[in-house]
């Protein structure tokens, strides 16, 4: 194992600064990644609130901060093990550890940049508008054209699985432009399945349980995957320790903010929690356990306001999460750095693994389900089906009426002109270069025209922030 082999200076383009090195490269992304628009729009996506005024409740940049220094935090704890284990130097970390610091923070701080508004709602509502209407328009647009084995085995199955991992690659490389390193754009990606892709390879169950790119990205995966030594399918060893910290974080974050909204006393969570521990550790066959209860009342003691409990309660959990994680990347080390570790660090079963799975059920079952979350994801779901609707005669009209519009040439197609105005430059440029690469017959071309229109339309609405959603919908439908 050699860690140079892994964190390099090599970005997708050449940079027009020369001579740095890795740590420098790597301030570089942070710079790069921080001053990014898609960085400043989380803070007016949903969390788990949709439309929340109350600012003290997280958004998704409040809570991708949080995750960013969790992820510092177990990043360090594994250095500091590895440095008193004698391994640094071996593993060819001696002198990079902030590097390998700064790759995981940049990483936690991206890994939420391709959710769209209203969070899993908005990936729904895109998802089924997809379902519903895409062959009907991509038969609108392309007539009489004839549907290739590329558009039936991979640029269709591909539009109908939006998902916010692979979003998140094609905004940091196609739509922003942000030319980070290699080794930093593999250490956001989660998940090695394709969109295209129906199901995992046997022996990827996790690996490849969600989309993580989409057929637009997947030449800059190859070239990454191959620069980098990693084997089809597996994944970056630094995304598990960013993956942990989004576990550690949100699991605690979703139910303090849901005592600061008054939606669970301390009681009620109290109760709620042990109820879930004793369904956990029956499950897993663990027998009597007070790991968790165990915390919940040292946390409670002298009667502690729910400010002071949720800081005594966080503060020991996510200790001993952070220890646990570094537990299971030292222990796992080498089938974590060939990414072949077909799980995440907080599993195995352990009270801390039972202690993570505790917190998030109690979220999904009494959090997740209130009319405070659930009103105003019907409500952007509402919108995003409407606004899909009213932009559809984008996706209607033929290749060439459509490269009438993008040129500003004279058209008949006055409606599809004006929304084709309202898109954002970022994402025409975007279709316009990806046209410029293409390569195929006729069909093939015709085809991936459609799919790249589509993408045009997707990046559009996905990159809208909760507000923007609901105002653009009222504007257009002049409710």
């Amino acid at each position: 194992m050699n860690y140079r082999d892994k964190i390099t200076c090599r970005r997708q383009r050449p940079t027009t600064v020369e001579g740095r090195d890795i740590v420098e490269e790597t301030e570089s992304n942070r710079g790069r990644i921080i001053q990014s628009a898609a960085i400043r729009r989380l803070q007016q996506k949903t969390q788990v609130y949709p439309l929340e005024t109350n600012a003290a409740v997280r958004s998704r940049l409040t809570h991708s901060l949080e995750v960013q220094q969790t992820g510092r935090f177990i990043s360090r704890c594994i250095l500091h093990r590895l440095k008193e284990d004698g391994k640094l130097k071996e593993l060819g970390l001696d002198g990079i550890e902030i590097a390998f610091t700064n790759l995981v923070e940049m990483a936690c701080l991206m890994h939420d940049v391709g959710n769209p508004p209203f969070g899993h709602f908005g990936e729904a509502a895109i998802n089924d508008w997809m379902e519903k209407n895409s062959e009907d328009c991509f038969s609108r647009a392309l007539g009489k054209a004839k549907e290739t084995p590329l558009f039936k085995e991979k640029l269709l199955p591909d539009l109908l699985h939006f998902e916010g991992n692979a979003q998140g690659l094609r905004i940091i490389h196609s739509l922003q432009k942000l030319n980070l390193t290699c080794s930093q754009v593999a250490a956001l990606v989660k998940y090695t399945r394709p969109a295209w892709q129906q199901q995992a390879d046997k022996g990827y169950t996790y690996r490849q349980k969600k989309p993580g790119c989409y057929y637009s990205e997947q030449s800059l995966l190859e070239m990454i995957w191959k620069h980098l030594d990693i084997a089809t399918g597996n994944r970056y060893p630094l995304v598990y320790i960013m993956e942990a910290a989004d576990d550690i974080a949100y699991c605690i974050a979703d139910l303090e903010d849901a005592v600061d909204k008054g939606i669970l006393n301390l009681k009620q969570l109290q109760q709620l929690l042990q109820e879930e521990w004793d369904n956990q550790c029956k499950r897993a066959g663990l027998g009597f356990s007070r790991y968790l209860p165990g915390i919940v009342d040292q946390a409670l003691d002298d009667n502690a306001s729910s400010h002071l409990f949720v800081t005594r309660f966080r503060t020991r959990l996510v200790k001993d999460l952070v220890d646990y994680a570094t537990i299971r990347y030292c222990d796992h080390h080498q089938a974590i750095f060939d990414g072949s570790q077909d799980e995440p660090l907080i599993d195995g079963g352990s009270e801390q693994h039972l202690a993570l799975l505790t917190l998030k059920w109690v979220a999904r079952k009494h959090v997740f389900s209130q009319p405070e979350v659930e009103t105003p994801e019907l409500r952007g779901y509402a919108a995003l089906m409407g606004l899909l609707d009213i932009y559809r005669p984008l996706l209607e009209i033929s290749r060439e009426s459509f490269t009438e519009i993008v040129n500003g040439e004279p058209n008949k197609h006055f409606i599809v002109q004006r929304l084709y105005h309202r898109l954002s430059g970022k994402h025409r440029e975007a279709y316009n270069s990806a046209l410029a690469d293409l390569e195929g017959s006729d069909d093939e071309l015709r085809a991936l025209e459609w799919y790249y229109r589509c993408r045009l339309i997707i990046d559009y609405m996905s990159g809208m922030t909760d507000n923007f959603v609901l105002d653009e919908y009222q504007c257009l439908s002049a409710i």
